[in-house]
């Protein structure tokens, strides 16, 4: 039994560190889609847009680098916005490690002022997360439905020719 949860978890783990990114569904084809020619007037933001997908990796990332799926959504206001939020968050958050070292823990937990900073904090960082991840989804996925939608007549003519 011992030999095969070994064998098992070996065989796992060999998976997972030769894998590029890790994912949760498994694609039998590349996200990117094929253009057998680029539009002419299609500009290089476009075409970025179009090449972009946000992965597992990137939903990582963004947990310490707040605005990061905002930037590659190329929204820029909504990532700057993010930034200040989680600045924020983290300010509570040092001011709770703070009290901490100071009083220490059985005072943190009893005095409601500091109680409700940590759970303000605690949802101002997840929020902030879920937030930029959401909000730069939904985005990339709009701007390259638009795209595809803005060059969908000279591609249909091009597959046809």
């Amino acid at each position: 039994m011992k030999k095969k949860i070994f064998i098992l978890g070996f065989i796992l783990i060999s998976v997972l560190c030769f894998s590029q990114d890790i994912e949760l569904f498994h694609r039998t084809m590349d996200d990117r889609f094929l253009l057998p020619m680029l539009p002419a007037d299609m500009s290089f933001d476009e075409f970025q847009i179009l090449s972009r997908n946000i992965k597992l990796m990137d939903m990582a990332a963004a947990v310490p680098l707040p605005g990061y799926l905002s930037f590659k959504a190329k929204e820029n206001t909504a990532a700057y916005i993010s930034m200040a939020v989680r600045a924020v968050g983290y300010i509570g958050a040092f001011y709770e490690l703070y009290r901490y070292d100071q009083i220490g823990a059985v005072e943190l937990v009893t005095n409601d002022m500091d109680r409700n900073i940590g759970y303000t904090t605690m949802g101002i960082l997840a929020s902030s997360y879920f937030f930029d991840w959401i909000y730069g989804k939904i985005m990339l996925a709009k701007k390259q439905e638009a795209i595809r939608y803005k060059y969908r007549k000279e591609l249909e003519t091009q597959c046809i020719n």
